[in-house]
């Protein structure tokens, strides 16, 4: 079934709809909802990177957001929240997500996918061990905590390679199970700007009760 989203000029002015993949082969401007969940329980705090399905098009087994999609035609920005129980199968409300702004990514793909998207970005304070997400393995393989200080030791070029922790879909048994791995910058989905290491810096600043908060 074909998924319409909504279609943007350069100024966000608003031209139309399109379905979704047309609007990637075409390169047209659209909206998605990005939300990067932080625990600071964790020691220091960590930040959940999702790890995308092998059997996806694009990026197949690369870590990305905690829980990002595009905004259905005629969805408002907080309607995007919806992503985050359907990819992880926990609740929440837009009040408690704190909004750092839109950031415009472009990207031009291999496979013909030309991407132009202005990205709403949230953080999400949740103190849950990821025992308690219900994650669909239809789009997720995995979560993993990034731990804010190594993150940005690694986004920053100060450390080749860091550990992770979290869980791991296995097709066999059908389980998610416990696991651990060291990861280098290759295994994130790549971006031309440091959009991980503002997260991270992001993430620190909610962390350290510092304000303000914000990403561009």
């Amino acid at each position: 079934m074909a998924e319409i989203i909504d279609i943007f000029d350069a100024n966000l002015r608003h031209l139309g709809t399109m379905d979704r993949v047309e609007a990637h082969r075409k390169g047209e401007w659209h909206q998605t909802f990005h939300c990067w969940i932080v625990n600071l329980a964790i020691e220091y705090g960590a930040v959940l990177f999702q790890l995308r399905s092998s059997t996806i098009a694009n990026f197949p087994n690369l870590l990305d957001v905690s829980a990002a999609g595009h905004l259905e035609a005629g969805e408002k920005v907080e309607e995007g929240i919806r992503e985050v129980s359907e990819e992880l199968g926990i609740p929440v409300k837009i009040s408690q997500l704190h909004p750092l702004g839109c950031r415009v990514e472009v990207a031009d793909q291999t496979n013909g996918q030309r991407n132009r998207e202005y990205q709403s970005v949230y953080l999400f304070h949740l103190d849950q061990p990821l025992s308690e997400y219900k994650p669909d393995p239809g789009e997720v393989t995995g979560l993993f905590w990034l731990p804010i200080e190594t993150g940005l030791k690694l986004f920053a070029s100060a450390l080749p390679a860091v550990e992770i922790s979290g869980i791991h879909y296995d097709q066999r048994s059908g389980r998610w199970l416990n696991e651990s791995r060291i990861v280098k910058m290759s295994d994130f989905v790549p971006r031309i700007q440091q959009y991980y290491l503002t997260v991270l810096i992001m993430s620190e600043r909610l962390r350290d009760g510092r304000v303000p908060l914000g990403i561009s």
